[in-house]
């Protein structure tokens, strides 16, 4: 397993490399001056302006613009916004609270959808089953902004039960359980017919019969046997699922006024700050990296005939 790690810690290099590469390329060709507004409305002083764009190397060429930048990277360097301020501080700010918003909406989507999943299951082509069915086919159909708005309307003012928004700069568990849940309502969907539908083949399995014919009972056949086969897709796909919401969903994040990296992702991208961009996407890149790397070890718990030698 030491080498597998190693060597998938290897192939992480390019990946990073040719992900802010692209963001990279893709913020450089943004149309407008970074020194629009700067001045005010009169046009900025040449003397300003030229010791702007050596400052911020905007008078380089794009390929020697992004190797100054990766020469810092790999010092542990995100560079500065065009306002002076270190990118990393402003990372550190804001990440912590969108890996929180991310958690809480991770661990809901994971408990309810699976949970779910697995009495449906059990239980095909019944009430709970056809009425999961139809929640489930709803909740994909429905934009997230109306379930963020009709969360805040019966949750928070009408039950009174959340928050309608966060009002603090490092909002408390609390403040983030309702967009959690908005941002983890889509995905719950999808997980529980990922689960009910792995389970009830697994279920048909020989291996399971197998179990059941040699006196194990049918709620360990299905946990411990069933069930953990079942999973492979469902980790899988909340392994892709982790990038999304560490991304820091925008609209999530603009109607709860959560101070996260979506809106500063947004608003980098509007004042074609480049240091800013690259930085918040080199930092989500090497998490969800990671994250991958994680999903792909679990496969060997849940199923051991999966083997990283």
């Amino acid at each position: 397993m030491g080498t597998y790690i190693i060597r998938r810690l290897l192939q992480m290099i390019p990946v990073i490399l040719g992900a802010t590469f692209l963001i990279f390329t893709m913020v450089f060709a943004l149309p407008g001056d970074p020194l629009a507004g700067k001045c005010g409305e009169r046009p900025c002083p040449p003397a300003y302006a030229q010791a702007f764009r050596e400052k911020y190397n905007l008078n380089d060429p794009m390929l020697i613009q992004y190797g100054k930048y990766v020469g810092n990277l790999v010092q542990g360097d995100l560079g500065e916004t065009f306002n002076g301020i270190s990118v990393a501080d402003q990372l550190k700010l804001r990440y912590p609270v969108t890996a929180k918003l991310a958690l809480l909406a991770l661990a809901f989507e994971a408990v309810l959808g699976v949970t779910a999943g697995v009495l449906t299951g059990i239980r095909k082509n019944g009430f709970l089953d056809n009425l999961v069915l139809v929640s489930t086919l709803v909740l994909i159909s429905i934009p997230v902004f109306v379930i963020a708005g009709l969360g805040q309307y019966f949750l928070g003012v009408k039950a009174g039960l959340f928050p309608v928004t966060v009002t603090s700069s490092n909002p408390s568990v609390y403040e983030l359980m309702l967009p959690a849940i908005v941002l983890g309502s889509l995905s719950v969907a999808y997980v529980t017919r990922l689960t009910r539908t792995n389970l009830v083949e697994n279920l048909r399995a020989d291996y399971v019969r197998t179990a059941v014919a040699k006196g194990l009972t049918k709620r360990r056949a299905v946990g411990i046997h069933a069930l953990r086969n079942s999973l492979i897709p469902v980790v899988t796909y909340i392994g892709f699922d982790v990038g999304a919401l560490l991304s820091g969903a925008i609209v999530t994040e603009s109607i709860f006024n959560i101070p996260g990296i979506g809106g500063y992702i947004f608003r980098s991208i509007r004042s074609r700050d480049g240091a800013s961009v690259v930085g918040a996407v080199t930092v989500l890149v090497i998490v969800y990296l990671f994250v991958n790397l994680l999903v792909d070890l679990l496969y060997g718990l849940l199923d051991p005939r999966i083997s990283h030698d």
